[in-house]
């Protein structure tokens, strides 16, 4: 096999169309509601952890100094409209000191930050793969599996935990609404009910004592 037909092999490029459809998500954003993207993430957010362990191995890189094409400008804007979009759920409590692996360490931490870290390696990786060079090509799934390792993959890992915290807790939130609105509405039928019935009775005790009355005239008649 050639060097060539290593890097477009059929997982690369299924990993690639991944990855552009994850920033293009992040991209149209202000479309989303946020149900669906909780959802999406946790569908995408994994299959691009699994998906980079399909790379092929790079054994060596023709540059150290990889083209970076996400720019500080379009990196705050993702991350402004992530914050502006998960609102009072983006903060978090954090356990991981990515700086000394296997300690513990509290931290504030932010589901936007962390998005917008893998929004940034993502589309860096999917655009200088795209160039179509062989060393581009090369050294963009070096890098990519080289910053996945040392910390993005972690941050995925974490920031998908979050997410699924938040989305059961939200559906948590809707079931139990749905169930006292339920309970609710079975209170009012039988308040009805209730109503419906004791007229009924006062219609019946009517009806009785006119009878009586009937009854007591034709008796002294």
């Amino acid at each position: 096999m050639s060097k060539i037909d290593f890097l477009i092999a059929p997982q690369t490029r299924e990993f690639v169309k991944l990855c552009r459809r994850y920033f293009e998500y992040l991209d149209n954003l202000p479309d989303k509601k946020i149900s669906d993207f909780w959802q999406t993430q946790l569908r995408l957010l994994p299959e691009i952890y699994y998906g980079v362990y399909r790379l092929p191995q790079v054994e060596a890189r023709y540059s150290s100094d990889v083209e970076k094409y996400v720019t500080e400008r379009e990196y705050n804007r993702i991350f402004i409209n992530l914050v502006s979009f998960i609102g009072s759920l983006d903060k978090f409590n954090d356990f991981n000191d990515l700086s000394h692996p296997g300690t513990i360490k509290v931290t504030n931490a932010s589901i936007s930050e962390m998005l917008a870290d893998i929004y940034q390696e993502l589309k860096d990786f999917v655009l200088l793969y795209e160039t179509g060079t062989l060393e581009n090509m090369n050294d963009s799934i070096g890098e990519c599996f080289e910053t996945f390792g040392q910390y993005w993959g972690v941050k995925l890992l974490t920031v998908t935990r979050i997410i699924h915290v938040n989305l059961f807790q939200q559906r948590y939130a809707e079931a139990k609404k749905a169930s006292r609105m339920e309970d609710e509405m079975d209170d009012d039928d039988f308040d009805s009910e209730m109503e419906d019935d004791l007229e009924h009775d006062d219609h019946d005790l009517e009806h009785d004592e006119h009878e009586h009355e009937d009854i007591f005239e034709d008796e002294l008649d």
